[in-house]
């Protein structure tokens, strides 16, 4: 018995025959992130859940799943979150946004306050007296 989960426990992580299936998992597992670790991709996470999710891409791809499936599977078990790269279609579309809105903004009120800067350093207009035409009479 105990053989037995230590010969899953290996067989868990090892690599597809196929080397093109192979590969398309690696660029998967460093495309989702280990929900375990912070900001790790489950390629390079040491921990047990991330054995885990590697076993699960594998065995994906390796039943034919595409790799949209395989990303959109994981978000929808652990949110969106698990995936570096978010979908760009609802609260995706607000991460994907935020940064630009944002500069955008920045850029804006700095326009403003470089033109009212311009605008308070400019001397009071006086009226122009019209000294021409006062000896033609």
């Amino acid at each position: 018995m105990i053989e037995a989960l230590i010969l899953a426990a290996a067989l868990s992580d090892a690599p597809l025959a196929d080397a093109g299936m192979e590969a398309r998992a690696q660029i998967l597992m460093r495309e989702i992130r280990c929900v375990s670790c912070e900001n790790e991709p489950i390629s390079q996470s040491a921990s047990e859940i991330a054995g885990d999710m590697r076993h699960l891409v594998r065995m994906q791809i390796k039943d034919g799943a595409s790799d949209e499936e395989v990303r959109t599977y994981f978000a929808a078990r652990y949110g969106d979150f698990v995936l570096f790269r978010p979908k760009v279609s609802g609260g995706g579309a607000f991460l994907w946004a935020f940064p630009f809105a944002l500069l955008l903004w920045v850029a804006g009120a700095l326009f403003m306050a470089m033109r009212a800067r311009k605008n308070r350093n400019k001397p009071a207009l006086s009226p122009i007296k019209d000294v021409d035409h006062e000896n033609d009479i």
